[in-house]
């Protein structure tokens, strides 16, 4: 497995893989509202404006040249979208597209001590594995249930 840094040429593909998912996996726990934000946030024209800004970073995991995980991370220490393809969940391709993401967020800040994710229902068992913590109950907003969770960095 290969991951790498995702530029503007590699977004459709990750943003179909994010839908796909979204919709195989994590559609269900929302109300029709938080779809459509959903669906809003991940356009490709707004994912573009803000991988130009500088303030969202994409990095993809592949399998024998095939797409199979996508990582976000906005503002240098939050993690924005973290999916991957079905068939590939549990064996570990989300930690290590995590890991490389966080080792990017470090480069570009070595005083980063904690990354964030408002994680969805159905990601909250994953990123607790991963080490994550709530930092509060589930909460909704446009729709979208969530709960705020932190990882923090030291001593890893």
């Amino acid at each position: 497995m290969q991951i790498c840094r995702l530029y503007k040429n590699n977004l459709e593909k990750a943003l179909e893989l994010v839908w796909r998912v979204f919709e195989q996996c994590s559609k269900a726990d929302y109300e029709e509202m938080g779809v459509r934000t959903f669906e809003h946030f991940i356009r490709r024209e707004s994912m573009e404006e803000s991988m130009d800004s500088g303030e969202m970073v994409f990095f993809g995991a592949y399998e024998s040249n095939r797409l199979v995980g996508v990582v976000a991370m906005r503002s240098g220490f939050h993690v924005s979208l973290l999916f991957v393809e079905k068939a590939y969940q549990r064996r570990g391709v989300a930690w290590r597209l995590l890991r490389r993401a966080v080792a990017y967020c470090v480069e570009q800040n070595v005083k980063l001590r904690h990354i964030t994710v408002n994680a969805s229902p159905n990601g909250v068992p994953a990123y607790l594995a991963m080490g994550f913590y709530p930092m509060s109950e589930e909460q909704k907003k446009d729709g979208m249930r969530f709960t705020p969770m932190r990882l923090d960095l030291e001593g890893r």
